[in-house]
């Protein structure tokens, strides 16, 4: 009798343990439901950014890098008649975006690649006008480019070209025409350039640096400083991605092969 009883006690105790444990597991499952949407949501949400990150990353690399292949071009074209090495002239350019407004892949494709087309403007006096670009931009709140070949223009060919810098306000005396005229004629154009490029500092002289320090001029620079770190990013992806170039393109011959 005692046996019976026993196992009828079992029996019911095992009814009510595999309830409880149905009960468990469907509260479970929809747990382990709610934590699937939710790691989707989370996937979602955290990817598109990472894939956003990716692809301005190396948007800021390719710029970095063709403004870098526009100065080289122009190297080679001539001759490296400037007399500066193309990591010295994109020194150069990370230098000036330190203190002005201007990104140094803005600085290498506006500035330097420009003035890279006047042979006859070369060493110290291709520093300064350089320098004289950015202010002239900044102070006429007129695009680098056009301000790099203008003044490329004048420092070139000062005899043809030096009133033609009179349109931007630029001013010279009738004696200073005259002196860098004479200095161009003579074979001193170097001379006739410096006295140019110091008129220039004159008048103009700080624009591009007193920009960078007032108004939001700080938050800019702090963009420019992110955008250099960005295209750290996008060089290290595209490094990653270029061994694997062929095997994609094979892969996407493939694809393009085969039936909808």
């Amino acid at each position: 009798m005692a046996q019976k009883t026993l196992s009828v006690k079992l029996s019911l105790n095992d009814k009510q343990f595999q309830s409880s444990l149905r009960k468990a597991t469907r509260k479970m499952k929809k747990f382990g439901q709610s934590m699937k949407r939710t790691g989707q949501t989370m996937t979602r949400s955290l990817t598109l950014p990472i894939l956003a990150l990716g692809a301005a990353s190396i948007s800021a690399f390719d710029k970095q890098q063709k403004a870098i292949a526009q100065v080289e071009a122009g190297l080679i074209s001539t001759g490296e008649a400037v007399g500066f090495t193309s990591k010295q002239l994109q020194q150069m350019a990370a230098d000036l975006q330190k203190r002005t407004l201007f990104g140094d892949e803005e600085i290498l494709k506006d500035a330097t690649a420009q003035l890279l087309t006047f042979t006859n403007i070369a060493g110290e006096q291709f520093e300064r006008t350089q320098v004289a670009a950015l202010n002239l931009a900044t102070k006429l709140d007129g695009d680098l480019k056009s301000a790099s070949i203008q003044l490329g223009k004048a420092l070139n060919d000062p005899v043809a070209n030096l009133a033609a810098l009179g349109k931007s306000g630029i001013q010279f005396s009738e004696e200073q025409k005259k002196v860098i005229k004479e200095l161009a004629e003579t074979n001193r154009l170097a001379e006739a350039q410096t006295l140019i490029l110091d008129e220039l500092e004159k008048q103009y002289g700080g624009s591009a640096e007193a920009a960078a320090k007032a108004g939001a001029g700080g938050f800019k620079q702090l963009q420019n400083a992110l955008m250099d770190v960005s295209e750290e990013f996008g060089a290290i992806i595209v490094d990653g991605i270029d061994p694997l170039k062929d095997s994609l393109e094979a892969f996407t011959k493939v694809l393009s092969n085969t039936s909808k």
